[in-house]
């Protein structure tokens, strides 16, 4: 009988062990997560530039829009992290010089002239000058042909080098907005003819606004233009990472979805 009571008592003395070991170990703490090192940069653009970036309060980022979706997928590629900031227009260059920003987005055209004080990465987008005018004014063969009649366009943007084909000698005629979507808001409510801009977001707006009836039309005298990232002059290696992320991009077919999901 002691034999038997012994044995009992043994195994359960096994038994809470084990049950002890197990309690042990499925309460173990987890192991603390590697650090981050990956590098942050500072994402400065433009809200108004639909459908480039659109304000989203669902992102923690505060924005979507093509060029967010495309640069989070360079990101990806390259091992890079991104902080979108929003700021106006007017003062994004300077936040560039300065290093309060490391990359510009938001439908940055690249020119001659900027190039002389900031880099830019290879064209992601290439786009044309176009009008998006009020019904009735969709056969006019040229934006000369608006000489003289209401035209918006956004103020401090490349649309500006337009204005001596169809501006008045006092520029009386420009009404100068503060978005490419405030002139185009001009149009729809009759207080101007046209407005005039790239054909991203005017195509964007037309096909948006089709029951206002309005009309694309482009002068085929005026040449391509390019969307690029801009950094600060000098900063060749993140020109370099955004260059052959967005080279992966292409390659792997995300650029194409992207496209189809905003045109």
């Amino acid at each position: 009988m002691m034999r038997y009571t012994g044995l009992i008592l043994m195994s359960l003395t096994l038994l809470l062990g084990a049950c002890h070991k197990e309690t042990a170990t499925s309460t173990q703490a987890p192991k603390p997560m590697e650090n981050d090192n990956r590098p942050t940069y500072v994402v400065m653009t433009e809200l108004n530039t639909i459908p480039f970036i659109i304000r989203d309060s669902s992102q923690s980022s505060g924005v979507t829009g093509f060029e967010y979706d495309l640069l989070t997928e360079i990101a990806k590629q390259q091992g890079f992290k991104l902080r979108f900031e929003v700021h106006p227009w007017q003062g994004l260059f300077p936040n560039l010089d300065s290093g309060k920003a490391d990359i510009l987005a938001g439908a940055v055209t690249y020119t001659d002239e900027r190039a002389t004080f900031m880099d830019f990465s290879n064209p992601h987008f290439e786009y044309r000058y176009t009008m998006l005018v009020r019904d009735g004014l969709q056969n006019k063969p040229n934006f000369g042909a608006f000489k003289g009649m209401k035209v918006a366009l956004q103020r401090a943007s490349v649309s500006e080098s337009l204005i001596p084909m169809f501006g008045n000698q006092d520029k009386g005629n420009i009404v100068y907005t503060d978005t490419i979507w405030l002139a185009t808001k001009a149009v729809l409510a009759g207080e101007a003819d046209a407005a005039v801009g790239s054909s991203a977001p005017l195509s964007y707006y037309a096909k948006k606004y089709a029951d206002s009836k309005t009309h694309l039309i482009q002068d085929s005298s005026l040449p391509a233009k390019h969307y690029v990232f801009a950094v600060k002059k000098g900063n060749t290696e993140l020109v370099q990472k955004l260059n052959e992320g967005l080279e992966k991009v292409k390659a792997n077919g995300m650029y194409e979805k992207l496209y189809s999901k905003y045109w």
